[in-house]
């Protein structure tokens, strides 16, 4: 008889201690990988809120802070349509806050695995301190100084945010036009501080200093449209055609804005008072006509890039950082701003997507070749 070793039907052990160390190895590893799916699957479970959040940033944009202020007195007989979009403009706003806020937090525990390490003390010192004066600004009127604390939040959380955003390339433009964003709203309320001391005081020469504060804001807003219709140019076939196509129609409306002095009847009315009301004060050292074409690109390019980029969110963080760049000071901007930074976070985290891990014709995944090492 034959020996167990040597029988035809026995196993023959040819693996040697370093393959199947190797195999330990693998196995070690399998469960790093299973962990992607899970985050994969908790990044796409905010999609739904990202879309709603922005959805409703755009309604209380448009509606709470356009129409609302230019449809009283515009025209007679138009009561019941004022008292309507007050209140689909307010509802907006409260909406936009409670579900902001909510996201907000969402988006925090979906970005804590950044290996940024000042980005965690910052997002979630942050996120503590700014997100109850933002619910409480829903229901009072804070005290100026209570929101330029609030600008201050908001901002040393997109600074940092920016950060490990820049240093991915899928979300490179996601961390420069936050970086932009963030400096041109630091830039506006610092005019608008200057420009209410200066009225206070009735010094005709600080004012003048805010108009120019109040120039170069316009500046990094005008620098962040460029930068968010560059990338969309870039990444999309058709983004040339989108972008022409939201740069005529908010030339009509300007141009029908500009009606307003001439009497050109209702809707040049309502539609100027609308876009005074969408831009910030003090008025800079240009021309109205620039600041209202701006306003309405970064709504526009707002609409677009929200539903764009998916999984990732890169689309979501430009749309809530064009949102925010009216001013750091304003509560729902200051919130805007926060989305953006932890959308910013959670892109960079999400790469492109990779290529599946090799399979065996049995099903199972190929264990890892382990290289032998000479001592």
């Amino acid at each position: 008889m034959h020996p167990a070793s040597t029988s035809p039907v026995a196993p023959v052990e040819t693996g040697s201690p370093s393959s199947a160390e190797g195999v330990s190895r693998g196995e070690r590893g399998a469960p790093r990988a299973a962990e992607k799916p899970s985050l994969a699957r908790r990044i796409a479970a905010t999609r739904g809120e990202v879309l709603l959040v922005g959805f409703w940033g755009l309604t209380a944009t448009i509606v709470g802070r356009g129409l609302s202020a230019a449809l009283p007195g515009s025209s007679a007989g138009i009561g019941p349509l004022i008292v309507g979009v007050d209140q689909i403009g307010a509802f907006a706003s409260q909406f936009l806050v409670v579900m902001g806020v909510a996201t907000c937090l969402r988006l925090l525990f979906a970005t804590l695995e950044c290996r940024s390490y000042l980005f965690h003390p910052v997002a979630i010192v942050s996120s503590a301190a700014a997100l109850p004066i933002i619910l409480s600004a829903s229901s009072r009127n804070l005290p100026p100084a209570w929101l330029m604390v609030l600008m201050g939040i908001s901002s040393s959380l997109a600074l940092v945010s920016a950060l490990p955003a820049v240093r991915m390339p899928h979300s490179r433009a996601a961390g420069l036009v936050l970086l932009t964003v963030t400096c041109g709203s630091i830039v506006t309320a610092t005019g608008r501080i200057v420009a209410l001391y200066a009225s206070h005081q009735a010094h005709a020469g600080l004012f003048s200093l805010a108009r120019g504060v109040a120039t170069l804001g316009l500046a990094l807003d005008a620098l962040s449209l460029v930068l968010v219709s560059t990338w969309l140019v870039r990444r999309f076939r058709s983004g040339v055609v989108v972008v022409l196509i939201l740069a005529a129609f908010s030339g009509v409306l300007v141009w029908l804005g500009g009606l307003e002095d001439d009497g050109g009847g209702a809707w040049p009315l309502v539609v100027g008072r609308a876009l005074s009301a969408l831009t910030v004060h003090p008025d800079p050292f240009i021309g109205s006509g620039v600041r209202y074409f701006v306003e309405l690109g970064a709504i526009g390019i707002a609409s677009v890039t929200l539903w764009l980029e998916w999984p990732s969110g890169v689309g979501a963080a430009l749309c809530f950082a064009l949102l925010a760049r009216v001013s750091g000071d304003v509560p729902l901007c200051s919130l805007m701003l926060m989305l953006a930074a932890l959308s910013a976070v959670r892109a960079s985290l999400h790469g492109p997507k990779s290529e599946p891990p090799a399979i065996e014709p049995s099903g199972r995944r190929a264990p890892l070749e382990v290289m032998p090492v000479t001592r």
